[in-house]
């Protein structure tokens, strides 16, 4: 009986023990540089120097006055708007074609639309930097979108979608696959079309899917900053310059890593707020379900 009793326990124990390396590893990487960056966001430091002084909240109200940090919040809003919209509407796309294949051609769909997941964001930029000034000028006689300013923010979005759609691909299907079939087959004896199956039924019931893969993207689009980064370095004439390359470059390029870090704070905020509430939206709508 002792013995039966000592189980849960060393359970516990044993999976605290496995959750240990990963706890230390995101403490050290995330949660130690985020509390020394917020003492950082109220100093003058440069970045390079061992000495600085604290300035309070001058950082933070150098933000409302500084003019050039409206394009680069415009142009992360504009990467979320679109990234978003598009994420959603392709990888639910793939999700329902590879849905409607079964066997051996579903698999081989699921697997060839999750393959460029497997790219990092760098290597991504270096080959759809070939594809626009390559192919698109050999096969379309024309020139690199990422050199225009009114095209280089789709042109990078397309990019992203192309390099992380499999993964809410996968989330979107398996959404699916949770359906009963039994919805499906009553709505056909109602004599429901395949759009009135799809509003009234898939739809409402991949909700919280929905939840997961928006709250991902919009956040993923807001942060936007390896891909740009390799890509256009936020040109043309920082027409795709983001709020994180605006930060990086404060940190690292004009000796600014207190107002960078101040920056970098709002952001960081801002973010995990409009998260949480597009989050607690959709939880509430799966509640209403």
């Amino acid at each position: 009986m002792k013995l039966k009793e000592n189980r849960p326990t060393a359970t516990k124990i044993a999976a605290y023990l496995f959750i240990l390396p990963g706890f230390i590893f995101f403490c050290f990487s995330i949660v130690v540089p985020f509390f020394m960056g917020i003492n950082i966001a109220f100093t003058d430091w440069n970045g390079i120097t061992k000495d600085y002084n604290y300035v309070g909240f001058q950082n933070f109200a150098g933000i409302l006055k500084d003019l050039r940090i409206r394009q680069p919040i415009r142009n992360s809003l504009v990467f979320a708007a679109i990234g978003v919209v598009a994420g959603t509407v392709f990888s639910l796309g793939m999700a329902l074609l590879a849905n409607a294949q079964e066997g051996k051609l579903g698999k081989a769909a699921r697997t060839i639309f999750f393959i460029p997941v497997c790219f990092s964001a760098i290597l991504t930029a270096f080959i759809w930097k070939f594809i626009y000034k390559e192919v698109f000028f050999s096969a379309f006689g024309v020139k690199s979108p990422l050199g225009n300013p009114n095209w280089v923010i789709p042109a990078i979005i397309l990019m992203g979608l192309w390099n992380s759609s499999g993964i809410n691909m996968l989330i979107y299907y398996s959404g699916l696959k949770n359906i009963p079939t039994d919805l499906y087959e009553a709505a056909i004896m109602d004599g429901a079309t395949t759009l009135q199956k799809f509003r009234t039924i898939t739809l409402p019931l991949l909700t919280p899917a929905f939840s997961v893969c928006i709250t991902l993207t919009l956040t993923s689009y807001l942060r936007e900053f390896a891909m740009t980064l390799s890509a256009t370095e936020g040109g043309p004439g920082g027409a795709s310059r983001t709020l994180a390359i605006y930060v990086y470059e404060n940190l690292f390029k004009f000796s600014k890593a207190g107002y960078g870090q101040a920056v970098a704070l709002i952001f960081a905020l801002f973010c995990i707020l409009l998260g949480n509430t597009i989050s607690r939206f959709f939880r509430r709508r799966e509640v209403e379900l």
